[in-house]
């Protein structure tokens, strides 16, 4: 097996993206209730560990994150977090005893610079769209893209009505 070194930078500033998938893509957040529990349990250890989430998008079969953990260790946070949630899907009787909700891993990639942060956030944002979920971003609920649009960083329309390229659409 290959010994895998996750990069952890020491300041607490670095902001990390972050991919989670669930077990073999499985369509498992279907309904309304399942992405708020989702969204509860992102508050839950977002609050624990002190973490700021800079932005996210959740769908059907995976996360993406946009994560400042400050004095946090990120793989803890999203340890913490996959077992919580894996823990309620279970006790919905969602998932059976052993299935779990979530890959072993999670993917990360380290920002390093206004650049790369921009290029991630409307990664974030347009994934719906990619995915053909909806039209346009704005029509997607589960995701910090409205917040982006109150703080004037994108306009209500963004990604409208057509293909939109988006550099590192390779992130998934």
């Amino acid at each position: 097996m290959v010994n895998y070194r996750r990069n952890k930078l020491l300041s607490c500033d670095a902001v990390y993206f972050l991919t989670l998938v669930t077990r073999d893509r499985a369509l498992r957040f279907q309904r309304r209730e399942d992405f708020l529990e989702i969204w509860n349990a992102m508050e839950f250890v977002r609050e624990q560990f002190s973490v700021e989430f800079l932005a996210w998008v959740l769908l059907k079969d995976h996360l993406h994150w946009l994560i400042c953990p400050h004095e946090a260790d990120y793989s803890k946070v999203v340890m913490s977090f996959k077992r919580g949630t894996g823990l309620m899907f279970k006790n919905k009787l969602v998932l059976e005893k052993g299935q779990p909700l979530w890959q072993g891993r999670f993917w990360e990639h380290t920002i390093r610079d206004d650049r790369d942060y921009e290029t991630h956030v409307d990664y974030i944002h347009y994934n719906p769209a990619k995915h053909e979920l909806v039209q346009a971003p704005a029509e997607w609920p589960y995701s910090t893209f409205r917040r982006f649009v109150q703080a004037g960083q994108y306009q209500e329309d963004w990604a409208n009505g057509g293909e939109c390229r988006v550099p590192g659409d390779c992130f998934d």
